[in-house]
């Protein structure tokens, strides 16, 4: 009889847990799938430039009272006249588990952004009224995607009407020398014509940074920024 108890017992208690293994492994699977999306997304978008015996930027940026120091993007004013030709490539953002992916996303002006909606619920993206780039895409189902052009320099907020939660940015640019930081707040700038050049910084919660820097050709420069909240 006992044997018999302690069967029934493990059988209930085998029901019992199989529910929450499975929304683990469903959260498991899930986050894998992010990840290996948040992977193989590009976060900058350019156009290729022919640059005679270029040099390098590189540094890091330090991000005080936020989770970490990615998602900032460091970016040269003024390269030439500032007119380049626009990227061939698509960016893209996708949706998945009602997020943004990537978050932010650096673009040289006149770039091509692709909004496909590989989430299992549907989406409208959109940026606010006020933004330089404003759109609206509508509400679209699951595997459907639109592209939106980029042509005035400034940042973006994006947004769903679904799901107030989500949010990005596509921070445009009106040249090709620009990065996006790592979560340990390294970047590089490669391919940059030697010169004198104004290096400033964008980050959606902290103020913006500038610095001169010097670059010569065959060289890299190094450079630092530490980030403090706006006031």
């Amino acid at each position: 009889m006992r044997k018999i108890f302690l069967v029934v017992l493990a059988f209930v208690a085998l029901v019992l847990i199989m529910p929450s293994l499975k929304a683990q492994d469903q959260s498991a699977n899930v986050q894998e799938k992010m990840q290996k999306a948040i992977s193989g997304l590009k976060t900058e978008i350019r156009s290729d430039v022919k640059v005679e015996n270029p040099g390098v930027i590189t540094g890091k940026v330090k991000c005080r009272r936020v989770r970490h120091s990615g998602d900032t993007v460091v970016y040269i004013e003024k390269v030439g006249d500032n007119i380049y030709d626009a990227p061939i490539e698509h960016g893209t953002i996708d949706q998945m588990n009602l997020v943004f992916i990537p978050h932010v996303i650096a673009v040289q002006k006149g770039t091509t952004v692709d909004f496909p909606n590989n989430d299992e619920v549907r989406h409208n993206v959109f940026s606010p009224p006020d933004c330089c780039n404003q759109f609206n895409l509508g509400t679209y189902d699951v595997g459907a995607s639109k592209p939106v052009t980029f042509n005035e320099a400034c940042d973006v907020p994006l947004l769903c009407n679904v799901h107030a939660e989500m949010s990005a940015f596509v921070v445009v640019l009106e040249n090709p020398y620009f990065a996006v930081t790592g979560k340990d707040g390294s970047f590089t700038i490669n391919n940059v014509p030697p010169g004198i050049y104004k290096l400033m910084t964008w980050h959606e919660k902290l103020r913006s940074e500038e610095l001169e820097v010097t670059v010569e050709g065959g060289k890299t420069a190094e450079v630092s920024f530490i980030l403090k909240k706006r006031k």
